[in-house]
C-alpha cells in the first residue's frame, strides 16, 4: 500500500494488521458455481494470499434442482448455509454472486423460482443488518444481484431489453474513488453482459440519497457505485472477464435461442490472437487493482467498526488514501 496523498497518515499504521488476514463470505448462485468458484478464489487469493474464505449456498438448493445447475456441487461439504454465517460470524467481506436470470422480470422470479426470490430479498436484508451493525465491514453485490438489491433496498425497478446487451463498451473511471485508485486513466474498455437495465436518473438519485459515489460510470448507466457512506458496492460490468468469454456466451446464445440470437457489439475474437488491442491485458490488471482495493477497503471499515478511531474515520469520509499498489 502507497503513502496516502493529500497529507493523510498512513493506513496501515492505523489498526494492527489482522494476522488471519482477509475474512471472506462468499454467497455462490450462478449456475456454473464450480467456476465461479475457482475465479473468485483466483482473484481474490491474488490480492491477498493469506484470505480466509467461507463459501455459502441459499437453502432453496435443496429443494428443487431447477433453481440451481450445479446442485450436487453446491450441497458438497465445501459450501454452507448463508444462514449460518452472514450477521452471526464476523467478516471484512461479503460478496453475493450473479446468477443467469436477468431476462426475467421480478414477478417472473415470483412466480416461476418463488423460494429463490424470496430467499434473495432475505438475504439481502441480511446482508444490509449485518454491514449496518459491524458484522460486516463491507458488501459487494455482482450483477444480478446489484439489481436486485437495489430493487429490495430502495425499489428501484428495472427493465428488460428485448435483446442481450453485452460486447466491449467504453466507461469513464472516477479515479478519484477509493476503489479505483491505481487504475492509472480516466477511460477504459469494459465488458457488460445482461438483460436489464435500470433509468439512470433514478439510479444516480439513490446513489446520492444514501450517502454513495459512482467509481466507474458506464454506457448507460453507472457501471461501479458505492452506496450507504461507502460499504456497499454494486457493480453491474465484468472486469473479470478473460478474451474469449463474450464468445464463449455467444456460442451458448445460439444454442439456447438459435442464429437470431446477436453478437456481442464491439467485439471479435480469433483464438490464434485474442487481444490484439491489448484490451484484455490491462483489464487483468484494472481487476487486480479493483479487488485489491475492495479488500483493503473491506478491511479497514471492519476494523474501524471494531476499533473506532476518528481520525481513521475522517480518512474514510474524505476519500483520502491510495491503494492499488
Amino acid at each position: 500500500m502507497s503513502q496516502p496523498s493529500d497529507g493523510a497518515t498512513s493506513l496501515s499504521s492505523a489498526f494492527p494488521k489482522l494476522p488471519q488476514g482477509v475474512r471472506i463470505c462468499i454467497i455462490n448462485i450462478m449456475d456454473n458455481a464450480s467456476g465461479t468458484k475457482r475465479h473468485f478464489e483466483r482473484t481474490i487469493l491474488a490480492a491477498d494470499p493469506n484470505a480466509n474464505i467461507t463459501w455459502c449456498r441459499m437453502q432453496c438448493a435443496k429443494k428443487d434442482p431447477k433453481y440451481f445447475r450445479e446442485q450436487d456441487f453446491l450441497l458438497s461439504d465445501e459450501f454452507t448455509d448463508w444462514q449460518d454465517e452472514i450477521g452471526l460470524n464476523d467478516f471484512d467481506l461479503v460478496i453475493f454472486t450473479g446468477i443467469n436470470r436477468g431476462d426475467l422480470s421480478y414477478e417472473d422470479l415470483q412466480k416461476d423460482y418463488p423460494d429463490f426470490w424470496k430467499e434473495s430479498r432475505e438475504l439481502i436484508r441480511v446482508i444490509q443488518h449485518s454491514v449496518s451493525t459491524g458484522k460486516t465491514g463491507h458488501a459487494a453485490l455482482v450483477c444480478w444481484s446489484a439489481f436486485a438489491y437495489m430493487k429490495e433496498m430502495y425499489g428501484v425497478e428495472k427493465g428488460i431489453h428485448d435483446q442481450k446487451f453485452y460486447g466491449l463498451f467504453p466507461h469513464t473511471v472516477n479515479t478519484n474513488h477509493p476503489l479505483c485508485q491505481g487504475f492509472g486513466s480516466k477511460h477504459i474498455t469494459v465488458p457488460q453482459s445482461r438483460y436489464s437495465y435500470m433509468n439512470a436518473d433514478e439510479l444516480n438519485e439513490v446513489i446520492s440519497a444514501r450517502g454513495g459515489d459512482v467509481a466507474m460510470e458506464g454506457p448507460d448507466s453507472p457501471a461501479i457505485w458505492t452506496l450507504e457512506n461507502g460499504r456497499i458496492t454494486c457493480f453491474i460490468n465484468h472486469l473479470e472477464y478473460a478474451p474469449d468469454t463474450l464468445q464463449n456466451e455467444y456460442e451458448y446464445g445460439k444454442t439456447k435461442y438459435g442464429d437470431a440470437f446477436p453478437p456481442p457489439q464491439n467485439y471479435s475474437y480469433v483464438p490464434k490472437n485474442p487481444d490484439p488491442s491489448g484490451i484484455f491485458e490491462r483489464l487483468g490488471a484494472s481487476c487486480a487493482t479493483f479487488y485489491k482495493n475492495l479488500i483493503a477497503l473491506a478491511q479497514l471499515q471492519k476494523s474501524s467498526s471494531l476499533n473506532p478511531n476518528p481520525e481513521v474515520d475522517n480518512q474514510i469520509a474524505q476519500r483520502k488514501w491510495i491503494f492499488g499498489s
